[in-house]
C-alpha cells in the first residue's frame, strides 16, 4: 500500500546479488514454512531494497578480551552465532561461531520495529506528527473512527484482530513475512471488542501499520525514512537488505531487515547515545523505560505469556535481571529468532546477539551470564 510517488528508481537487489549472507543466515529453500521455522534464515529468493551504508561508520575497536574454546562452546550450546559486548564505545568482547563473521548479514526480525518507532519519534520532533496521541487516521483514513493513536501503535496496544504466529505457514504473520501482496491486512483492518490501549500484544501487523503511517507522513517509502532517520545517524558500516513484497514493493516492517552484527551493535549505541538528537527527551524516556524512570514491567495478571521481568515501551523491550549481585534494568530490541540489542545503563554496557533460536534458560539468564563474564574478565 504505497500512497506516495517514488522520486527515482528504488535500489532493488536480488538474492543472487546480495552481500554475504551466511549459512543459517542463508538457506536455499523457497518453501515458506521452512523460512518461518528457521526465522532468521535468508530463504535465497525474493526482492530486496538496499539501505546504503553511512559515509563514515562509527568506529569499532579490537575486542579487549580474547575468545576461548569454552566461550565458543557456550555460545554454540545456546545457538548464538555472533556476540558483541561493549562498555560505552569500547569493544570488550566479539565472538562468532559456525564460520560466521562481521560481514554476515542476519535477519533481525522485530528489531526493525524499534527502528520504525525511533523514526516516529523523529517525525514528532520535526512537527510532522503533533504528538504520540495524534490519531493515526489523520494519515491513514482507513482507520477513521478506530480511535487508534500513534501511542497505541508504539506500545503494541491497538485492538487489531491479529495474533503473532510466526511458526505457522498459514497465518496472517506468514502472509506479512512471505506474501507477494499483503495490502488487504492493512487496508481492511479487523478489530477486537477491546478498546485501544487495554491489552498488550506484540504484533508485526502493528509494526506494518506504523510503517505505512510514516510513509504517509513523509510521502516516502519506509526504507528511505529509516535510512535517513536511523541507518545514517547510527553510522552503519555495511549496507543492509530489506525484504519487500513483489506486488507493491512494500517493505515488511516487522521482518526481513538483514544487517551485520557490528551494525546491530551500532544500532544499540545509537539507542544509547545519538538518538537524543533525533527524538524529544520525553519520547526517549518512553523508549528507555524503567532505566529512565518511565514505563513499567508487565504484571502477572495481564497474561500467562508475559513475564514480570519484562516490559514494553515505545518500540522497545525492557528487562530486569541480576548482574554481579545487583538488580539492573536494560532496554533494547528483540527479534523472535534470538536476535537482541540491549543497553544496560548502570554499567554503560551494550550487547548485540545474533542467534539461531532464543538461548536456553531464557534471554535474561543469558544476558546475566555473558555480561558477568565480560565484567569479570575485565577485572
Amino acid at each position: 500500500m504505497r500512497r506516495f510517488l517514488r522520486h527515482g528508481p528504488a535500489a532493488i537487489v536480488t538474492a543472487a546479488a546480495a552481500l554475504l549472507v551466511g549459512c543459517e543466515a542463508m538457506e536455499n529453500s523457497d518453501v515458506a514454512s521452512q523460512r518461518l521455522l528457521h526465522g532468521h534464515a535468508f530463504h535465497g529468493q525474493g526482492d530486496y531494497v538496499e539501505l546504503s551504508s553511512a559515509t563514515v561508520a562509527r568506529p569499532f575497536n579490537r575486542a579487549a578480551i580474547s575468545t576461548s574454546d569454552a566461550l565458543e562452546n557456550f555460545l554454540w550450546d545456546h545457538s548464538v552465532r555472533a556476540l558483541i559486548v561493549s562498555r560505552g564505545d569500547d569493544i570488550v568482547l566479539e565472538a562468532y561461531t559456525a564460520d560466521h563473521d562481521e560481514t554476515t548479514l542476519w535477519n533481525t526480525h522485530g528489531i526493525s520495529t524499534t527502528m520504525i518507532a525511533s523514526a516516529v519519534g523523529t517525525a514528532i520532533k520535526e512537527g510532522k506528527i503533533q504528538s504520540p496521541d495524534e490519531y493515526i487516521s489523520l494519515h491513514l483514513p482507513t482507520y477513521g473512527g478506530s480511535g487508534l493513536t500513534w501511542r497505541h501503535l508504539l506500545t503494541m496496544t491497538p485492538n487489531l484482530k491479529y495474533r503473532e504466529t510466526p511458526f505457522s505457514p498459514v497465518s496472517q504473520t506468514a502472509r506479512l513475512f512471505t506474501d507477494d501482496d499483503f495490502s488487504d491486512l492493512i487496508e481492511q483492518p479487523e478489530f477486537t471488542e477491546n478498546q485501544p490501549g487495554e491489552e498488550f500484544q506484540y504484533s508485526s501487523l502493528t509494526a506494518q501499520v506504523m510503517a505505512e503511517g510514516l510513509e504517509a507522513v513523509y510521502d516516502a517509502p519506509i526504507e528511505r525514512i529509516i535510512t535517513n532517520e536511523v541507518w545514517f545517524p547510527m553510522r552503519s558500516e555495511l549496507s543492509a537488505l530489506w525484504s519487500i513484497s513483489e506486488e507493491d514493493r512494500q517493505a515488511r516492517a516487522g521482518y526481513g531487515l538483514y544487517m551485520s552484527s557490528r551494525d546491530m551493535w551500532r544500532l544499540g549505541r545509537f539507542l544509547a547515545t545519538d538518538i537524543k538528537h533525533q527524538v524529544d527527551p520525553e519520547f526517549l524516556a518512553e523508549m528507555q523505560g524503567p532505566a529512565a524512570g518511565k514505563g513499567r514491567f508487565f504484571k502477572r495478571a495481564e497474561s500467562r505469556l508475559l513475564s514480570e521481568d519484562w516490559g514494553y515501551g515505545f518500540g522497545t523491550w525492557f528487562v530486569k535481571f541480576p548482574l554481579n549481585g545487583k538488580l539492573v534494568a536494560g532496554y533494547g530490541s528483540i527479534g523472535f529468532g534470538g536476535q537482541t540489542v540491549l543497553n544496560v545503563p548502570q554499567y554503560d554496557m551494550t550487547i548485540a546477539i545474533m542467534a539461531q533460536v532464543p538461548p536456553k534458560g531464557g534471554r535474561a539468564v543469558f544476558f546475566q551470564s555473558i555480561l558477568e563474564y565480560a565484567l569479570n574478565q575485565e577485572g
